[in-house]
């Protein structure tokens, strides 16, 4: 009875994957070497060595995101980069070819939406104090910026934006951290104290 089970089971399984699947398709979506869009397999790793800046391939990491009505989505990231000025890309394959539809910085968040096509919410490093959250919507044709806000760090802790830190610096005075909102005012509002 119980091979009985297991039978069944990989037979629906089994189903499932070709039905899922369209002819010539894998149940399992890949991002080849050979499949990369040129805008990206061009781009190469600068790697200091000494006074000399070396250029290598870059060493891809892919990782599926969705299936769309045209193809499948994947995040695709250098592997080799390190650093705040690392990008990512998403790259929509169909049958024709892989196409860039975005590059973006590599800190982001991904947030399902309609359609398969994900909000992309990514953070940029500006400077030891300041960032800046890009939050990217599909169009249906395209991927458009639709909200950008800046936002403060004091002490490596991210407060927020103008106002929220503000606030973050009452409630510090309130729970007697005077240190703690003097370094806030200080960063983020530019008050000096003596």
């Amino acid at each position: 009875m119980k091979q009985a089970l297991t039978l069944l089971n990989t037979l629906i399984i089994g189903f499932a994957a070709i039905v899922w699947t369209d002819t010539g398709e894998s149940s399992d979506p890949v991002l080849a070497d050979r499949e990369m869009p040129a805008d990206i397999a061009s781009t190469c790793a600068l790697i200091e060595t000494g006074d000399n800046g070396v250029c290598h391939t870059a060493s891809f990491d892919r990782r599926w995101v969705a299936k769309t009505v045209q193809g499948d989505l994947f995040i695709v990231t250098n592997e080799r980069c390190t650093g705040s000025d690392c990008r990512a890309w998403l790259v929509e394959k169909t049958a024709a070819a892989a196409t860039t539809l975005l590059s973006f910085d590599a800190t982001f968040r991904l947030h399902e939406d309609k359609g398969g096509y994900p909000v992309i919410e990514s953070y940029t490093g500006m400077s030891a104090t300041e960032g800046a959250y890009s939050r990217y919507e599909w169009t249906g044709k395209a991927y458009d910026r639709t909200a950008s806000r800046l936002v403060y760090n004091v002490d490596g802790v991210e407060c927020g934006t103008r106002e929220e830190c503000r606030h973050a610096a009452s409630e510090a005075i309130a729970q007697k951290e005077i240190d703690r909102a003097v370094r806030i005012w200080e960063n983020v509002g530019g008050v000096s104290w003596i």
